[in-house]
């Protein structure tokens, strides 16, 4: 398949289509992206073709919103010609096309492979497809004991290090950092993107000591990828039966907590740590927070505490293990 999209970008160099999925998307790919499940011999179509283009993003573009790192800017969103872009500083810029289906990467020389695959799949196609009016939450999705939770917090404050706990636990990694979040009559599915595990490099040493198998995660970070085997098979949504959403370690005192949170605070917690593109977009933004609340009425949510304290390690896999068993789930 080689369409040819329309737009400012010159998609004349082209190459081979890789099929795989993304949630639910079926997406064809002409940069590899190899964490992602693959989609050999799927009979629906294409939802999403990406492509390499040539010429970048074109001058004259209205820039809308800027996304902040360390009070530098990381990420912006421009429209021009009716296109959104994102722009990640000397790095790639990323043309969107709606209702096309179909996204142009224009690489800078200085982006390896790495970072152009850990854009896309943990930046790029998250708010794609969260542009679709689809729920993607910033959040890792973990089975544990025949059921599953979902893990949101601030970058920093150890959801990935928690998923790599549980997972050394003997838990089920759905993903470490981004899940598709739908209703299904009174149920709460999620949906991985695809199974993630993303450590630095101290953190890898203390729980998986020996490992030879992690990849780098992109140029700019430290990260590496961790292969993870998903406990279900990949694309199976399964039913969510509680929200934990991460506290300030550095409040924790050395212990660790699970408190009640009340819907109104977990649905702030869902709008602050899920994906967006056009933060702009006021009916987007309504049914993004209509969604938010409806999630928070669906499913129990908790503040978890806890220090960062690998020794502790065991009993906080235990304790969240023996919390999310002991929950009534007659909802």
């Amino acid at each position: 398949m080689t369409p040819t999209p329309p737009g400012p970008g010159d998609y004349s160099g082209r190459s081979r289509l890789f099929p795989y999925r993304f949630g639910s998307r079926l997406v064809s790919s002409a940069v590899p992206l190899p964490v992602l499940p693959l989609a050999v011999g799927a009979a629906e179509p294409v939802d999403i073709i990406i492509e390499r283009v040539h010429g970048g993003l074109p001058p004259g573009a209205q820039w809308l919103h800027d996304w902040l790192g360390q009070d530098e800017v990381v990420l912006s969103l421009a429209r021009h010609d009716g296109h959104l872009w994102l722009d990640f500083p000397d790095l790639a810029a990323f043309e969107l096309q709606f209702p096309a289906g179909r996204i142009g990467v224009h690489c800078s020389p200085s982006a390896d492979e790495n970072t152009l695959e850990h854009l896309l799949v943990d930046q790029v196609l998250p708010r794609y497809v969260a542009h679709l009016d689809t729920l993607v939450a910033h959040a890792s999705a973990i089975a544990i004991h025949g059921r599953h939770a979902l893990f949101l917090g601030q970058s920093g404050w150890g959801k990935s290090t928690l998923a790599a706990l549980l997972l050394r636990s003997g838990h089920g990694v759905l993903s470490d950092d981004c899940v598709q979040l739908f209703e299904e009559g009174n149920q709460l599915l999620a949906l991985s993107t695809y199974p993630s595990l993303r450590l630095l490099p101290d953190s890898l040493d203390e729980l998986f000591p020996g490992m030879e198998n992690a990849s780098p995660m992109a140029d700019y970070s430290d990260k590496l990828r961790v292969p993870v085997t998903p406990p279900q098979g990949d694309c199976v949504a399964t039913a969510i039966d509680a929200l934990y959403v991460l506290a300030d370690p550095e409040l924790a005192q050395g212990a660790i907590h699970i408190t009640p949170l009340p819907p109104g605070e977990a649905c702030r917690a869902l709008i602050e740590h899920s994906f967006r593109l056009d933060l702009n977009d006021r009916l987007g933004n309504a049914s993004h927070f209509a969604r938010c609340s409806a999630v928070a009425r669906a499913v129990p949510a908790f503040e978890i505490q806890f220090p960062r304290d690998y020794a502790q390690g065991p009993e906080l896999a235990r304790k969240i293990a023996h919390h999310l068993s002991s929950l009534s789930l007659d909802r």
